[in-house]
């Protein structure tokens, strides 16, 4: 699932890209804005895949916005003016969109993006540790340290051996973060766990090794954690 934002001062413009975007298989639309700085919000919250921008915009243009962000998804910038193609792709964007546009043009770019996405979750697939921001401090906890993730609204709790982390994170992202991690598997709507350190399972209880709590295992989650623990249910 591509995860999107949509920012233009126009509201003609907003409303065709928001209408070719929700014809297109796979694609997930977080949030409209009419200017960069309303935007600032849901970019920080790391959720977003893709940012489809203009660029001359009261207030901050799509260029300014791309160049605050220290940790930028992938940016398309949509817009009528030709004369900025060459900066936005100086600054690696995916793609650079001149108005009027149809849904085939659209379509290329979000294959674009597929491909992009595709090659950076592989190499995600390829750590063995996961990034933790705690405040000004930048955390590598490895898998092997991390015992289970647990979700508060737009937060989660993170428990590893040193400490217990929160972070501004969605469960689902989470989730998604480390679906190529062979060992942590969703046992509940509020919890990840880390197989490793799981001692056995009493009816709809996780019993984890040492002091570590006990998870509970929500009933939409059970089939798939007996699978993957080779049990026949």
């Amino acid at each position: 699932m591509i995860k999107c934002i949509v920012i233009d001062d126009e509201e003609f413009a907003r409303d065709i890209m928001v209408s070719h975007l929700n014809k297109i298989p796979g694609v997930k639309i977080l949030g409209v804005y009419e200017g960069a700085i309303d935007a600032m919000q849901i970019l920080k919250s790391g959720e977003v895949n893709i940012v489809f921008s203009d660029i001359q915009m009261p207030d901050m243009n799509g260029i300014s916005l791309l160049k605050s962000l220290k940790n930028p998804p992938c940016f398309v910038f949509v817009t009528g003016d030709p004369t900025y193609a060459l900066e936005g792709y100086e600054l690696n964007v995916l793609d650079y969109i001149l108005k009027p546009f149809g849904i085939d043009r659209l379509m290329k770019t979000i294959g674009k993006a597929e491909m992009y996405l595709d090659e950076i979750k592989g190499k995600k697939s390829e750590r063995d540790f996961l990034i933790i921001k705690d405040r000004s401090n930048i955390i590598i906890s490895p898998y092997n340290e991390v015992f289970f993730i647990q979700g508060d609204k737009d937060y989660v709790w993170i428990e590893t051996l040193e400490k217990k982390y929160n972070v501004w994170k969605k469960l689902i992202d989470m989730e998604e973060k480390l679906s190529s991690a062979k060992q942590f598997i969703r046992i509940h709507k509020s919890f990840i766990v880390n197989l490793d350190f799981a001692k056995r399972v009493e009816g709809n209880i996780m019993k984890m090794r040492g002091n570590i709590q006990d998870i509970p295992i929500g009933g939409q989650y059970k089939s798939e954690l007996f699978r993957r623990l080779g049990i026949n249910e």
